[in-house]
């Protein structure tokens, strides 16, 4: 196995209090600090799922549960597990208590508050290369006066950290480390300690520390201006953003595209069921995009719970009209829908036919044998739709609404037609 393939965990500083964003914030952990609808936590593990790691162990403490409430023990191919704090340890104490569930002799170490865009694979390499015990990740920014200044010998160990110097130019500790798994045996366990001031700096100059400087996006939102500047660079696409898609995926007659109903194809209604006809409003443009999928996919279902009802507010006939209603506007404008599967069960039924439950999928592939998952796409508008599309292996989209304001989802747009020009071809 090849060196730069060995190291695939992460640590991750979730611990923060947040306290210099509290007005901005309120008493949400700093993790979940709400960006453009996403808390910054997804952000930067949409990051490490594109740099290949496997599993995050999330240094957690401070309302931790909201955390796990978020984000549970998987994000897109990543496991998490949750390194929970039962008194303060500081961010060295942190790391040496969710070193204990890494199983290699490595693992990157990041700033729960930080984004450093930087390649892991080629720090990994280096601090490989190199038998390092500390390998961190450097930024040159045009003022130091925030974070100090580090200086670098020509070899790239680490020879000093030094005190902040404003209006200067400085390389600075950019928040990403990879670190051996032994770099903390000199402090005891469950104590609190400080990892850059009573770790990095007492052994800076010792050769055992390096450093790589790197020209990538740089980010720390621990004070309102930084935060608000995160935002707007996410706006005007200065941020690379992972779980969008780098070229439009490409169809042909061996793919499935699965739909949710309400809220993707006509609009939902809030705390309630679309129970008749007269209630039905089909989405702009949906037709329109129905008609392009079907050009390219071979097969097109709907998957809809429909608990109204189980609740005994409608009929599966009234469910029929509706259903009949949506494929003739489909077939007008040239496109189809091969079947309409739908889930009538209570939710505490707990009934796998339900999404988030396979149910539907699987009978869809039983009448559709030649049905891939894998080469299947399922888009929805709420979390239920992304599991189910997980479960199964599909590729997935989330229709963004006021209701998902964080998503595992692989792909968020604003709505079907918006997918069926900018996502497929």
């Amino acid at each position: 196995m090849n060196k730069e393939h060995q190291i695939n965990e992460a640590i991750v500083l979730a611990g923060g209090l947040g306290t210099r964003l509290r007005d901005v914030i309120g008493e949400f952990p700093k993790p979940l600090a709400p960006i453009n609808n996403s808390p910054f936590l997804k952000y930067l593990l949409d990051y490490l799922n594109h740099n290949g790691i496997q599993k995050v162990i999330l240094a957690v403490g401070y309302k931790w549960e909201l955390i796990q409430e978020q984000f549970g023990d998987n994000y897109k191919n990543i496991s998490l597990i949750y390194s929970v704090e039962e008194t303060r340890l500081g961010t060295g104490g942190a790391i040496k208590l969710a070193l204990q569930k890494t199983t290699g002799n490595n693992c990157f170490v990041l700033n729960g508050d930080t984004l450093f865009n930087v390649p892991l694979k080629e720090i990994a390499n280096e601090h490989l290369k190199k038998n390092a015990e500390c390998t961190i990740a450097l930024k040159q920014v045009k003022d130091g006066s925030r974070y100090g200044s580090i200086t670098i010998s020509e070899s790239g160990t680490i020879e000093a950290f030094n005190e902040k110097q404003a209006g200067i130019k400085a390389i600075i500790n950019g928040g990403v480390y990879c670190l051996s798994k032994n770099a903390l045996n000199d402090f005891d366990a469950n104590t609190q300690f400080s990892f850059e001031s009573e770790y990095l700096t007492n052994n800076a100059g010792n050769n055992r520390l390096y450093g790589n400087i790197f020209d990538a996006y740089f980010k720390d939102i621990g004070i309102p201006t930084d935060y608000y500047q995160f935002e707007n660079d996410l706006k005007t696409g200065q941020i690379k953003q992972y779980n969008m898609p780098d070229k439009k995926i490409k169809i042909d007659s061996t793919w499935t595209l699965f739909l949710d109903r309400d809220g993707v194809i006509n609009e939902r209604l809030i705390d309630d069921y679309v129970k008749q006809l007269n209630e039905l409003r089909i989405i702009d443009k949906v037709p329109q995009a129905v008609q392009r999928f079907s050009e390219l996919f071979g097969r097109i279902v709907v998957v809809t719970n429909q608990q109204g009802i189980g609740r005994g507010m409608m009929t599966a006939d009234d469910l029929s009209l509706i259903h009949g209603f949506i494929e003739e506007v489909i077939k007008t404008a040239g496109g189809r829908i091969d079947k309409f599967y739908f889930a009538p069960q209570l939710r505490s039924e707990n009934s796998n036919y339900r999404k988030p439950g396979t149910g539907m999928g699987l009978q869809a592939k039983l009448d559709y044998p030649e049905i891939d998952f894998n080469k299947s796409i399922m888009v929805g508008d709420s979390e239920s739709d992304i599991e189910f599309g997980m479960k199964l292996g599909m590729k997935t989209v989330m229709l963004k609404n006021t209701r998902n304001v964080s998503t595992k989802a692989d792909y968020i747009f604003e709505n079907l037609y918006q997918v069926s020009q900018e996502l497929i071809h």
